[in-house]
């Protein structure tokens, strides 16, 4: 829906190709039009997700930082630092699917 007409407009996830998995409900996403017809849509750059499952953190000691996957509640799964559990919310890039920071509470 545009914020400003309340015209409401409905596209096909597919116009946003590898970032469709992130759309969501009551979400605001950019959609370019030509001709009053959908070409493309894009997600916000940054978006809070939540972590479905992680796998507990193996203590060790290395000079390297350790990452590990996790499973977010939209199905992508991405690498996050070992504090990160099931349950928190995170930042992610959209563009390159990377944590960013714990959400804030």
């Amino acid at each position: 829906m545009d914020p400003s007409t309340f015209e409401q407009l409905e596209v096909s996830k597919d116009l946003f190709g590898k970032n469709a998995s992130y759309v969501k409900e009551e979400m605001n996403v950019i959609v370019q039009c030509y001709d009053g017809k959908p070409t493309s849509a894009s997600v916000p750059q940054r978006l809070t997700c939540m972590v479905a499952e992680a796998q507990s953190h193996s203590k060790g000691l290395t000079a390297a930082p350790q990452y590990k996957r996790v499973v977010l509640d939209n199905g992508l799964t991405v690498m996050v630092p070992p504090f990160i559990e099931a349950g928190d919310e995170i930042v992610l890039n959209t563009t390159e699917d990377k944590y960013l920071a714990r959400a804030k509470e």
